[in-house]
């Protein structure tokens, strides 16, 4: 009769056999059929859609082969559908992982899914192409079309992938590039441009969630760059940065079901069963936590050894394994020494099974030469000599143990096992007695080496130093330990709120610390905070001289402390307080020899063995503090706190206490701005939208357009939270309404502004960040502002202590930089004084652009605002204006309450009451609004008098006259300028305006109260200039004009009327018809010549007037007699 073998009746079941591949598989049921969600796959994917959701569009899965990254990314594709069978099986994985409807809805409708699987080649060439084979098997008419202009950077895919976006309103675009890794090796070679990977990632991260790409890797992106330069690994992980990186890593426990699932047999096995539980029951001593069914799941693993089964799953994490081999690779490959070879040798009646020893002949077999190159090198090289030593006499059973210790202890980190001498004898059938004497054996030929520390054996690496000595030296030496060190060398990470992150958008966490409980109690430096946490917990370790009865009620007691800002400590009692003071001492211990042991710099072997000791030691602390906050006696505020009944431990208790801590805290689903210190790219995103609040309310997205961050943020704080909305045929900001979580902060607000007094925002922040609000820093500009324009008709805002009529940049500014530098403060509505507050409306509308309501402080804001409006020269002015104008002006300018200016400070000044304020205001208001241009009118009508144009209204001949003689005036360059101006000169202010600038040597922006005078003078003097110009030339230039002087006294007037003329040449030649016309008149009347002089003195005495000038005049002596 044939002997049966164990592959006859051993198999692995078919699914285990194949590897998904993602493009060729989707939309098939069949390749899902049988896969499990393992828990770790299940928190990747729940966190993958919870960053979806808030917004974050580019991730990477990254995970060992063979952790069912693939499979995962299959189902989600399948699950995008919304139908079909492929659909059907997703959603029976993945129909309750958290946040999966919120992203993709319960059917899935109009979401395109992109499938794509790596290879070397390039990237842009294949996703184009994916791109258009999904989008024309998408069902009905495509939406898009392929660009005619193909761009080798990609941008006409990443463009595309847009517009599929925009045109899928109710759903999105899934893309997920399988085997990612591949293309990035292209890229390391130079092959490709990686920066087509940061485009699509940021076009997926400015889509609000509707663009989610998934890059699917089996080593850290920058990884892939190892070989290459420093400023190239740095731009590498830049880009990295640009993705939500989601680690998937198969626990150890969930590699042994899973092995127990796919291998399938068809005999009983009942001696395996005693060898499973002695492995489960060595795994649970050393791993606490581990699964009730441990044992269970080992014995499903036959004919796979108990104990080379729990070490799967770290092997495969192991970097050296990482070259595209996978758990189910090794199942169903026929390398030699494999599973497969083992299972088609050995006969169901040896009773043998795939032991310990077998996966080193594995591993040695095909992959010593990547182990050999990989961290684990050296120890591997250290186990192989030590086996070799082991070999020489020729003892099988010596040798097998030793390759048994030596897989153990390379490979045994994370799965609870170790090479006790229980788990050794489980790995053979052998009596006891022979497996303990060859382990002597082996400890006395130095191969292994027994470490009482652990309880197990290890490969011996050579060494004289005695560690154990030296550690128990230094022990006696510190006598006790420093509790303040244990904080150190455990390195405690705080305890994170996760349901209460998910529920209100706020990340908290509270302190992890220890203390020690002395008979005098805690110190009050026991219970600070850091600055940013919501609280602590306070694990106490009893003074070795302390009681457990005493113990106990000084934690009740210290929980019932009051504590800064009214955050709580949660007080615990440690129950294994003495393994942590013992493990804590021997770390202390450990590192100081470490430190302070000369011999050790060249005893390679004892530095690699007190290393591990160290390693050991601050693991075993860590899991021993762990315990102790788990099984910790609480008490908060007093009151017992059953941590056990939890599921989730201290991160439930932490959500539960941060809940009731911060009931009021608003729900602001926003990991970019909400949270304590935002990135430099969120506050530069943040003081855009500030800005664009500013000049564009009334907009949808406040006229922001694409997908930039401050979008975002907009959409997702404001617009979202109702805070934002449409209020008929334009959108505003609105108070929350009573239900909102947004109404607890408005009112809290209120109340602190209700006193009427100014009120320091950083003040309010204060009160915001504190119980039960718990508002985070980052997001607090926003919402402080959001506020303002809420209640803008009845707060009032000042910046370094000044009145501002308008939340200007001016005040987004500091509110950004230095809080303190703003204050708040309440005017509220006054109904008695309507209808002067109309008529006070009324008035100010006529001066200012946007009409204020009949609001006290808008009223007072607008006011104010055409008071800082006002041109420099009119906001300083005396001479020129009244008293009541000056007055009122100053009222305007210092500004400080809308009240007392309103009904108290103006009605005074004009001395006015009741319905005569508002005229006298307004004649006031007028004369400020007037009196610029008022001045720089009365400025041009005297330059034209002196220019001797008398015709304001029409300026054509004066330009005429300026263009004639532009270029001219010699060296004086402002004579030039004023000329120029002249020949442009429209009569227009700012035309006025700048001839003014000019003759003064300085803009009338900066002009003070006696600037107008003296512009009147040097006005006058330039007109002169011009004139002189046109008289005499300049340079050789032609005269343009004629000079002419006229000087009569006629009969008893005491003065000579002298007046000079300039007459324009050719204007002279249209005298001379007249001029021979008066002459045939006095030759007619044949007159003495003295009568002829006395006609035309006449004359002149006539048609001469004082036009003003200086010199016009000059006395008229009386002629002395002959």
């Amino acid at each position: 009769m044939s002997q049966a073998y164990l592959a006859d009746h051993v198999s692995v079941a078919a699914r285990y056999q194949r590897s998904v591949r993602i493009d060729a598989d989707f939309g098939q049921a069949d390749p899902l059929s049988g896969y499990v969600l393992q828990g770790s796959a299940r928190d990747a994917l729940a966190t993958t859609l919870r960053l979806a959701a808030n917004g974050q569009g580019a991730f990477t899965w990254t995970g060992p082969y063979g952790g069912g990254k693939s499979s995962l990314a299959l189902a989600l594709a399948s699950y995008s559908l919304g139908r079909g069978p492929a659909y059907k099986e997703a959603k029976k994985l993945l129909g309750n992982v958290p946040k999966v409807t919120d992203v993709f809805g319960s059917a899935p409708k109009d979401w395109l899914c992109v499938p794509l699987s790596g290879r070397r080649g390039d990237p842009v060439f294949d996703l184009r192409e994916a791109l258009a084979v999904a989008i024309s098997s998408d069902p009905g008419r495509a939406r898009t079309k392929r660009s005619k202009t193909e761009a080798a950077d990609g941008r006409d895919i990443v463009e595309r992938l847009q517009r599929e976006v925009e045109a899928r309103p109710k759903g999105g675009v899934l893309v997920i590039i399988d085997e990612l890794g591949k293309y990035l090796d292209g890229a390391a070679d130079h092959a490709i441009d990686i920066h087509f990977f940061q485009d699509l990632a940021e076009a997926a991260n400015r889509s609000d969630g509707q663009l989610i790409v998934v890059g699917v890797l089996h080593q850290a992106f920058e990884r892939y760059a190892d070989r290459l330069g420093q400023g190239v690994q740095d731009e590498w992980r830049k880009i990295q940065g640009r993705f939500a990186d989601v680690p998937i890593i198969t626990a150890v426990d969930e590699v042994i079901e899973l092995v127990g699932r796919a291998v399938a047999t068809e005999c009983a096995h009942a001696q395996s069963h005693e060898v499973a539980a002695v492995v489960a029951r060595e795994i649970a001593g050393r791993r606490p936590g581990v699964p009730q069914d441990l044992a269970e799941r080992l014995d499903d693993c036959w004919p796979i050894h108990p104990v080379a089964a729990a070490l799967l799953g770290p092997i495969t994490r192991r970097r050296f394994s990482q070259n595209e081999r996978s758990l189910f690779g090794f199942l169903a490959s026929a390398e030699p020494n494999g599973l497969t070879e083992f299972l088609q040798r050995t006969t169901i009646a040896s009773g043998e099974t795939f032991g310990p020893a077998e996966l080193w002949d594995y591993l040695q077999v095909n992959l010593e030469p990547a182990i050999m190159a990989s961290p684990d090198g050296h120890r591997w090289a250290q186990a192989a000599e030590a086996i070799a030593r082991a070999g020489r006499d020729g003892n099988g059973l010596r040798l097998q143990i030793a390759k048994t210790v030596a897989v153990i202890d390379l490979f045994s980190n994370g799965s609870g096992l170790a090479a006790s001498f229980e788990t050794i004898a489980a790995s053979f059938d052998q009596p006891h007695a022979e497996t303990e004497k060859q382990l002597t054996e082996l400890v006395k030929i130095s191969a292994l080496v027994y470490r009482r520390h652990l309880g197990a054996y290890a490969i011996y690496a050579g060494s004289d130093f005695d560690i154990e000595g030296e550690i128990e030296a230094r022990i006696a030496e510190r006598g006790r330990l420093e509790i303040a060190a244990v904080n150190d060398l455990a390195s405690l990470q705080p305890i994170l709120a996760k349901r209460h992150y998910a529920e209100y958008g706020t990340p908290r966490w509270f302190d992890a610390q220890i203390a020690e409980l002395p008979q005098q109690g805690l110190s009050p430096k026991d219970g600070r905070i850091s600055a940013g946490a919501a609280g602590k917990f306070l694990l106490l370790l009893p003074g070795v001289e302390v009681e457990l009865e005493k113990a106990q009620t000084s934690v009740i007691e210290a929980s019932q402390a009051e504590h800064r800002h009214g955050l709580p400590v949660i007080v615990g009692l440690a129950s294994n307080s003495k393994d942590i003071r013992k493990t804590a001492i021997e770390l202390e211990a450990a590192r100081d020899v470490r430190n302070e042991s000369p011999e050790l710099a060249g005893d390679a072997a004892a530095r690699r063995e007190i290393d591990a000791r160290i390693a050991y030691l601050s693991a075993r602390l860590e899991g021993l503090l762990r315990e102790g906050f788990e099984r910790a006696d609480w008490f908060d505020n007093g009151e017992p706190l059953d941590i056990k009944s939890l599921s989730y431990g201290l991160s439930q208790a932490a959500s539960d206490i941060a809940r009731r801590t911060f009931g009021q805290a608003p729900i602001v689903h926003s990991e970019l701005i909400n949270r304590r210190r935002p990135s430099s790219n969120t506050n530069a995103a943040l003081r855009a939208l500030l800005h664009a609040m500013a000049v564009a309310r009334g907009e949808q997205h406040f006229g922001i357009k694409g997908y930039p961050a401050e979008k975002g943020l907009a959409v997702t704080v404001l617009e979202r939270s109702g805070l934002y909305a449409r209020q008929g045929d334009r959108w505003d900001f609105v108070p929350p309404s009573d239900d909102s979580t947004f109404a607890p902060l408005w009112s809290l607000t209120d109340r602190l502004l209700e006193a009427g007094k100014q009120v320091c925002v950083a003040d309010i922040y204060q009160r915001w960040s504190e119980p039960p609000y718990g508002v985070q820093q980052g997001v607090m500009p926003l919402l402080l502002v959001t506020f303002l324009f809420s209640r803008r008709t009845s707060t009032a805002v000042y910046a370094k202590e000044a009145f501002q009529p308008a939340i200007s940049d001016l005040v987004m500014d500091l509110l950004l930089q230095d809080p303190e530098q703003i204050a708040l403060r309440s005017v509220p509505s006054d109904a008695a004084n309507s209808a002067v507050l109309k008529q006070y409306a009324a008035v100010a509308a006529e001066f200012v652009d946007d009409p204020p309501s009949q609001e006290p402080l808008e009223i007072a804001q607008a006011l104010v605002q055409f008071a800082y409006t006002l041109p420099n020269w009119s906001r300083k002015a005396q001479a020129t204006l009244s008293r009541q104008a000056i007055d009122v002006r100053r009222l305007l300018l210092d500004a400080d309450d809308p009240y007392q200016l309103l009904f108290v400070d103006i009605p005074q000044v004009l001395d006015v009451s009741g319905n005569d304020i508002a005229p006298a205001l307004r004649t006031v208001l007028g004369e400020l609004d007037r009196a610029y241009p008022a001045m720089i009118d009365d400025l041009k009508g005297r330059m034209l008098e002196r220019l001797k144009h008398g015709d304001a209204a029409n300026l054509g001949e004066l330009v005429e006259r300026a263009t004639r003689i532009a270029g001219h005036g010699g060296d004086d360059l402002k004579l030039r300028g004023f000329i120029t101006r002249l020949a442009e000169f429209d009569g227009s202010l700012e035309g006025m305006a700048d001839i003014c600038g000019l003759v003064m040597g300085k803009p009338v922006t900066t002009w003070h109260d006696l600037e107008p005078s003296r512009a009147a003078m040097q006005l006058s003097e330039y007109a002169y200039r011009f004139r002189r110009v046109e008289l005499f030339g300049n340079n050789g230039q032609q005269p343009t004009q004629t000079a002419v002087m006229v000087m009569a006294g006629v009969g008893s007037t005491e003065r000579s009327v002298v007046r000079r003329a300039q007459i324009a040449t050719e204007a002279q030649k249209r005298l001379e018809p007249l001029l021979d016309e008066i002459g045939k008149t006095l030759d007619t009347a044949q007159l003495e010549p003295d009568m002829v002089l006395a006609v035309i003195a006449e004359l002149a005495q006539r048609h001469i007037q004082d036009d003003g000038e200086r010199d016009v005049t000059a006395t008229l002596s009386k002629e002395k007699e002959a």
